[in-house]
């Protein structure tokens, strides 16, 4: 698809963000524009939850051939998929909210990545032993917020940064980085000082 903005890419039929965020988690977060109001977004990139299985496995999360096999699951239960897609939704705004440093959410996050911990099963692998979650249509949202407890758990979460124009977040562990993208919101701001200073 031509004409695009340059954050954004075709992936298999649906229009997506690329990731800016440096983590997948931040990533998700990202998918949809404008956090700088708490209604709805002005655009919504996670449309279906086709096309949040098709950015699990645009970003890296899951392989094609689970996504495929997970997509015709998902045809034999709308219903059951569009819930889990409105959870997800629920789960984002949640954790946008506790990654910016709003304690009112955090109960509602610790809930889903608890009971995606309960949902993981240790099983043998060629190194020894790993954790697996089934497959299954709760397992895309499981898989990020077990990622999600990582990170805010984890020494990265000191580096976590809003975008002022935005609101997207970000990685910044050199300190150096101040929007989500040089290209789109850094250069628009470049451009309404530079109209602000010829006024």
């Amino acid at each position: 698809m031509s004409g695009l903005p340059s954050h954004l890419e075709f992936v298999q039929g649906v229009v997506l963000p690329k990731p800016i965020g440096a983590d997948p988690v931040l990533d998700f977060v990202n998918t949809r524009s404008d956090w700088t109001t708490r209604g709805p977004a002005r655009t919504e990139w996670l449309t279906s939850y086709e096309a949040f299985l098709i950015w699990n496995s645009y970003v890296g999360l899951l392989p094609p051939a689970t996504v495929f096999r997970l997509i015709e699951q998902a045809g034999g239960k709308p219903t059951e998929a569009a819930r889990r897609l409105g959870a997800t939704l629920e789960f984002r705004v949640d954790l946008y909210d506790v990654l910016t440093g709003a304690e009112t959410s955090f109960e509602a996050v610790a809930r889903v990545i608890e009971k995606a911990s309960g949902r993981r099963r240790l099983v043998p692998t060629d190194e020894g032993a790993g954790w697996e979650l089934p497959e299954d249509l709760a397992q895309p949202l499981d898989h990020l917020a077990l990622l999600a407890g990582e990170l805010l758990t984890g020494p990265s979460l000191a580096h976590v940064r809003v975008c002022p124009s935005c609101g997207w977040l970000f990685l910044d562990p050199r300190g150096r980085r101040r929007w989500c993208s040089m290209a789109t919101c850094g250069n628009r701001a470049k451009v309404r000082a530079h109209a602000a200073r010829t006024r």
